[in-house]
């Protein structure tokens, strides 16, 4: 008799900041007790029960503190069928934060300190007839590692609270740039009793690995098989891949702690998994299915694909190495952002809320995500979701900017059991494609002075022998990679001829407002991380800001504000209030807050657009234009995102999606010219016409050269180019250069170049004319009018916002017939516009 109980539901719940082990004892009487419904993080039972306010509005987040520093004591009796003939039985939480001591009919069953992984506590011969008291002792990890040498480790300051390198646990709830610290503790997951007479089925792992020539390949099924008594006989485990009928069988002999098994079903001429814009994204599902004489047999499906993948570092030919992701023999342009929670309250994101966000970063032309290792493990649904869009998962370990204490045998056995469950678990999606080993651990060993303390590598076995070895061993069909950054040959981990990079020489390491016309001389093989700062949209604004300080640098707002925009160079604002002044000469405490929202919001389009399109030019010398980053966590004043707290999209969005558009064209100064590079990452050459030349500001092109070009398929190539003195004649300040494509006689993509500032240029007031056409509307100036915008909130699913009317050229956006004309609400032109 196999069978499994659901725990989830009401408990009761109780909190002490002092001696817990009176509150989690089974007698406790006279104590009032919360209604938690499980699962559910404590900060939201404490909201339901009106204990706590909204923690992202306002200053509220501050006003929830105290929640981890209490200890938390869950309670619920259950009555438990009768299993008696059952020969073993488990209690299973599926999350837990953090530190738990869990209670069963006042005996403790197990201690467990990894939200990480799944908490399995053996209860066999401890279960009653009839009623049944389970306690759940936690806290948030303050008093475990009260003790734990901090500074040795972790050096940024709310690290020295929460001894985060300490905690397996998502790192960007003990405080980030971009989220306050909000630190989760709770039965965040599902818990259930399971009960066995005979064998079970567990940690089924499934992968491809194809042939060198892709003709064939091999699935592999793994799975532990856990014996339900002290003596046991074979069983048969079976697997069929469901598309082609093929199968494969083993007999295996369980035991008590599991017997891992392993089978292999070849694939003749197997489909493809794809990513966007590559290919399809074909699936297979394979049945493991568990057969026993005594029960019904046990059965786990498991969704697969099959695809190539490698990491192509062979020598540059001007300097270091290439570094090019190449699926399925095919070179990859990773086109993308960084990933992180979409809630300070992870456990909370529905599979709903996965899929809006993989849709949107879809609809952006989006190829891959990476998830950042100060997070945690992608869910099951943003994976499934990615394997169905073709969305790629660069995966970091889940350890971030820190060293991390590896030289304790007992962390360091904790990290390898973590790490080993992540591989089985995620194995069959073909989208994740990499698993990295950290992020910037690497990078801080060689250069943030983590030399310069105690503990000296502490982690360098973890991040060099175990996780390699462990991913070797569960999972070849993925790539290793060993940190971001890294650098193969020992040369510097963020040098930017080799490895992947994070180029953080604008926004972080300009005190005096990003300039991102840096990124236009950036060489980076593979950049993974950089960005722009922007502040949220006006409706984001107002929804987290009390009425009373909807304004620039009131008390709320500068609790949202990221502290990497509000620091700069003593006595000035901060980096993202300096950029303001840097590009448009403007003082951000006597702007408005529509004023500010809406321009700062459009200069990190700007900026995105520099970057993006810079490596974009380059491929594939450049093979990736991955930014920091996609989405946030709560929301912020300033942001480094496209897509808000609020899944609005931000005033970047639509810029970012156009730079990532499958065909599209840059103007770039290089070599001493201007040149025009067209880029076409579909899977056939690209020919057609390019309008280029030079454009007035106030007017008129006075340079103005239609030639027919051709572009291979994937790949980047110069079509046309200016002489710099052609721009020079025309005035810097009152011009600029541009480019059209047109692809069978429509105009499919548009750029420019300015080499002066906004705030130096000299601005006209454009005439916009809207006019309808079939299918679309028109806009056409007769000035050059910068960041046309439809919709400065972001709740609109327009077909386009933020884009720029060069003088006389049409500008055609996708438009419903029956709808009314596009309206224009905003422009960044500094002296306005007026309608036809």
């Amino acid at each position: 008799m196999n069978g499994s109980l659901s725990l989830n539901g009401v408990w009761d719940l109780t909190f002490t900041e002092d001696n817990p082990d009176y509150f989690a004892h089974p007698a406790l009487r006279g104590r009032g007790m919360l209604r938690a419904t499980v699962p559910a993080p404590v900060h939201r039972v404490l909201m339901d029960a009106g204990l706590l306010e909204d923690p992202n509005y306002g200053m509220n987040s501050l006003k929830a503190r105290w929640v981890e520093e209490q200890f938390w004591c869950y309670r619920r009796d259950f009555e438990a069928p009768n299993v008696a003939r059952a020969g073993r039985a488990w209690l299973q939480f599926d999350r837990l934060e953090f530190d738990a001591v869990v209670t069963l009919n006042g005996e403790v069953v197990g201690r467990h300190a990894n939200a990480h992984r799944p908490a399995l506590f053996e209860v066999t011969g401890k279960l009653r007839e009839g009623s049944n008291q389970l306690i759940v002792r936690l806290e948030s990890g303050l008093y475990s590692t009260v003790d734990r040498p901090v500074l040795e480790y972790s050096h940024d300051w709310p690290a020295r609270i929460t001894r985060r390198a300490w905690h397996r646990k998502p790192q960007y709830q003990c405080g980030w740039d971009w989220n306050p610290r909000m630190v989760n503790v709770g039965i965040l997951g599902d818990v259930r009793l399971e009960w066995a007479s005979s064998p079970v089925l567990r940690d089924v792992t499934v992968f491809a690995v194809p042939g060198a020539d892709l003709d064939r390949a091999m699935m592999h099924v793994r799975a532990t098989v856990v014996a339900a008594g002290d003596t046991a006989g074979p069983v048969a485990l079976r697997a069929v891949i469901r598309e082609t009928g093929r199968g494969a069988s083993a007999s295996v002999t369980p035991t008590l702690e599991g017997a891992r098994v392993a089978m292999t079903i070849e694939i003749e001429q197997p489909a493809l998994w794809w990513p966007e814009g590559h290919g399809e994204q074909a699936l297979y599902h394979v049945d493991v299915t568990l057969d026993d004489a005594c029960e019904a047999p046990q059965r786990e499906t498991r969704r697969t694909g099959v695809r190539k993948v490698e990491m192509d570092q062979s020598r540059h030919p001007v300097t270091g190495r290439y570094c090019v992701l190449r699926i399925n023999d095919r070179p990859i342009f990773c086109k993308g952002g960084n990933w992180v929670p979409p809630d300070m309250l992870y456990s909370e994101v529905t599979p709903e809320r996965y899929r809006e966000l993989v849709d949107l970063a879809r609809q952006a032309n989006f190829n891959t995500l990476r998830v950042w290792g100060g997070a945690l493990f992608a869910d099951r649904a943003l994976c499934e979701a990615c394997d169905e869009a073709g969305v790629l998962l660069w995966h970091d370990f889940l350890f971030a900017c820190s060293k991390y204490p590896g030289d304790h045998p007992e962390f360091a056995a904790e990290v390898r059991r973590e790490v080993t469950h992540a591989v089985r678990d995620l194995a069959h999606h073909p989208s994740l494609v990499v698993w990295c080993g950290n992020n910037e651990v690497e990078w801080g060993d060689w250069t943030w002075g983590y030399d310069d303390s105690l503990r000296t590598h502490p982690h360098y076995a973890l991040f060099h022998h175990d996780i390699p070895k462990i991913v070797l061993e569960e999972n070849p069909s993925v790539l290793h990679w060993l940190s971001s950054p890294w650098s193969p040959d020992y040369a510097d981990p963020n040098d930017p001829t080799v490895g992947d990079q994070h180029p953080w020489e604008v926004s972080i390491m300009d005190t005096g407002g990003a300039d991102f016309w840096k990124y236009r001389a950036c060489v980076d093989r593979f950049p993974n991380e950089g960005g722009v700062l922007g502040a949220s949209s006006i409706a984001t604004l107002r929804q987290f800001l009390p009425e009373g300080e909807r304004s620039v640098l009131s008390p709320s707002w500068q609790h949202h504000d990221n502290p990497l925009a509000a620091v700069g160079a003593p006595g000035q604002m901060g980096r993202a209030y300096e950029t303001v002044r840097l590009w448009l000469g403007r003082e951000p405490e006597s702007m408005s807050i529509e004023d500010y929202a809406f321009l700062s919001g459009l200069l990190q389009a700007e900026g995105l657009q520099e970057y993006i399109l810079n490596y974009r030019r380059r491929m594939f010398s450049s093979a990736s234009a991955i930014f920091w980053m996609y989405n946030d966590s709560w929301p912020v004043t300033h942001g480094w995102t496209i897509v808000d707290y609020y899944r609005r999209r931000k005033l970047a969005y639509h810029p970012v999606r156009r730079a990532f558009a499958p065909l599209t064209v840059v103007v770039a100064v290089d070599d001493a010219a201007i040149g025009v590079y067209g880029v076409n990452e579909r899977m056939e050459p690209w020919r057609g016409s390019v309008r280029y030349g030079v454009f007035g500001i106030r007017g008129g092109c006075p340079l103005d050269t239609t030639i027919e070009a051709e572009v291979p398929a994937n790949s980047s190539r110069r079509i046309a180019s200016l002489a710099l003195a052609d721009l020079e004649v025309a005035g810097s300040r009152a011009s600029g250069a541009f480019a059209v494509l047109y692809d069978d006689g429509a105009a499919v993509a548009q750029h420019r170049l300015l080499v002066e500032r906004f705030r130096d240029l000299d601005w006209g007031q454009p005439s916009i004319r809207v006019e309808a056409d079939t299918g679309g509307a028109v806009l056409t100036a007769d000035q050059f009018a910068w960041g046309v915008c439809l919709d400065v909130e972001g709740d609109r699913d327009l077909p386009d916002n933020c884009f720029d009317l060069l003088p006389g050229i049409p500008y055609r956006i996708a438009w419903p017939a029956d709808a009314p004309l596009p309206c224009i609400v905003r422009a960044g032109s500094p002296a306005g516009f007026c309608l036809e």
